[in-house]
């Protein structure tokens, strides 16, 4: 089998753009093919997301609520608003609720088990207040790909 690496690597597979660096690849039936940990990486992905100093769009919030593996119902739910609400985050008609989101980073956070002063530095960093005032800018998501290689 042969193997090699890319420089970068521009990554669509979650319903939005991730520009992978460093990307292990290998050789399988005459095509080349990404040599990653695709269970790992969705973790990383879904810190990042977390993590990410502005509002989340509507692709990044569907693969949320997909890791999760709830209804669009079953996320609505969980954070107090109507399924309604949900389609029209994800389909970007409207805009999430600041505070609502800061619950559902607090709520990934949590998910990954992070550690408690992780959530104050968080909440620090994304508060209701900082993602009603950030501009809806798409945030490339960048990852070293050879740290989640298989």
């Amino acid at each position: 089998m042969k193997e090699k690496k890319k420089d970068t690597f521009m990554w669509e597979g979650l319903g939005f753009p991730i520009r992978l660096i460093n990307v292990p690849m290998k050789k399988i039936f005459g095509e080349w093919v990404l040599d990653i940990n695709l269970e790992h990486f969705q973790k990383v992905v879904l810190d990042m997301l977390a993590r990410k100093s502005t509002s989340l769009s509507g692709a990044e919030l569907r693969f949320i609520i997909d890791y999760l593996k709830m209804s669009t119902r079953e996320f609505a739910q969980l954070f107090g608003v109507t399924h309604t609400a949900v389609l029209k985050w994800e389909t970007e008609k409207s805009r999430m609720n600041p505070g609502t989101e800061v619950c559902l980073r607090l709520y990934l956070l949590n998910h990954l088990k992070v550690a408690d002063k992780e959530f104050r530095r968080l909440y620090l960093k994304i508060s209701p207040q900082n993602l009603a005032n950030s501009e809806n800018n798409e945030i490339l998501l960048e990852i070293d790909a050879e740290k989640i290689a298989c």
